[in-house]
């Protein structure tokens, strides 16, 4: 039976990182059913590969070569060079500017970029769209577990098992537009879901439990600006309610609502996403009263991209308070191979899952990252 249920808990756990995936894939073919596909159609995909061969499909391009001569083709070859990777010209992806400077403007334009490809392939295939950081990492290491949870309201509870240092952790987020062709071109209305569960896989001797999931639902308003403020670019402003719980009974329940908002800054290569928050207050019941005192009242994400391939990212949190509590994420995403990205993650602090909302965690993890912040 413990065998049986492993095996099912690792079926829906490929099935929740793969479904964004699959219903994006059954939307296109169930367009390119209905209709006779056109260049147009082709351009609308993302992945490079897939819009080659899209348009392949439509031209014929050997015969095409088997009628050009040699010094047409030297001449074709010799143009592309101009070209970016993703089909845009060299000067596109550094900036608008027109200076020999390939760094500015660089996150602007992967930022308005990201806004197309994003409305356009919701408008193609109808499927869920990427949010946060979607990641898998089957191995890592944490300092030290925290094996008896605390709340103020609810007193300390132990596990009926020993924590193990080593553990998976992953995360999947997606969101899905709504009242799409209502409000104005650039203000879109999205509901979002982000999970995030830590995995005692490698405690066999207790049938390899799940320690902790966090869900996160929220719905939000999002309005594009990319307004100049003189070294950096306002791109756009969110607000939304946020509800994030563990979905579990007394005396290991943690769960708090908030009011939330974010503006994205970027500079060069450069994102920076401010996102304050208010909690909700709550009665007499609340789980964890004191979460501000060490999560504060506000996340800050720094994104750096070094390359399309390869992005730094860091969170921090902070109380703000005389006792000054710190948290850091930072993660690396990296290419292996054509298609896949290796991720690393490093955690410091408090709030990493609810349960740990007031203990220091300090973590490393590493294994891959299936949707980045770009």
């Amino acid at each position: 039976m413990t065998k049986l249920l492993s095996f099912r808990a690792s079926q829906v756990i490929a099935l929740a990182l793969l479904w964004p995936s699959f219903t994006v894939a059954q939307g296109a073919q169930s367009s390119a059913a209905s209709q006779e596909t056109l260049p147009r159609d082709c351009a609308l995909i993302k992945d490079g590969v897939q819009r080659l061969a899209c348009y392949d499909s439509i031209t014929n391009p050997t015969a095409a070569r088997d009628h050009a001569s040699e010094k047409q083709i030297e001449g074709a070859e010799r143009a592309t060079d101009t070209l970016a990777p993703d089909g845009e010209s060299r000067n596109d992806v550094a900036g608008d500017s027109g200076t020999d400077d390939p760094d500015e403007g660089a996150m602007t334009n992967m930022v308005d970029r990201y806004m197309k490809a994003e409305k356009a392939l919701f408008s193609f295939s109808g499927g869920f769209i990427s949010y946060r950081p979607t990641y898998i990492m089957p191995i890592t290491w944490m300092d030290d577990p925290n094996q008896a949870a605390v709340s103020p309201r609810l007193g300390t509870t132990g596990y009926d098992y020993d924590l193990e240092n080593e553990e998976a952790k992953y995360q999947i987020s997606f969101k899905v537009p709504l009242l799409t062709g209502l409000l104005e071109d650039r203000t879109t209305l999205w509901f979002g879901y982000t999970q995030r569960s830590f995995w005692q896989v490698y405690n066999q001797d207790d049938s390899a439990p799940f320690r902790e999931t966090n869900y996160e639902p929220e719905i939000f308003l999002r309005h594009q600006m990319n307004w100049s403020l003189g070294a950096v670019t306002l791109s756009g402003v969110t607000v939304g309610l946020n509800h994030q719980s563990n979905g579990q009974s007394e005396p290991r329940s943690r769960s708090w609502n908030r009011v939330m908002a974010s503006a994205g800054f970027t500079h060069d290569r450069w994102l920076f996403v401010l996102e304050p928050w208010y909690r909700i207050p709550e009665d007499s019941e609340d789980d964890n009263a004191d979460i501000e005192r060490y999560l504060g009242h506000a996340n800050y994400n720094i994104v750096y991209k070094l390359a399309e391939d390869r992005t730094f990212s860091l969170k921090l949190m902070n109380n703000l308070r005389s006792d000054n509590r710190t948290s850091i994420e930072f993660g690396y995403s990296f290419p292996m191979g054509d298609t896949i990205k290796g991720f690393f993650q490093y955690y410091n602090g408090y709030g990493e899952s609810l349960i740990d909302y007031n203990h220091r965690i300090e973590r490393f993890g590493l294994g891959i990252m299936l949707n980045d912040w770009l």
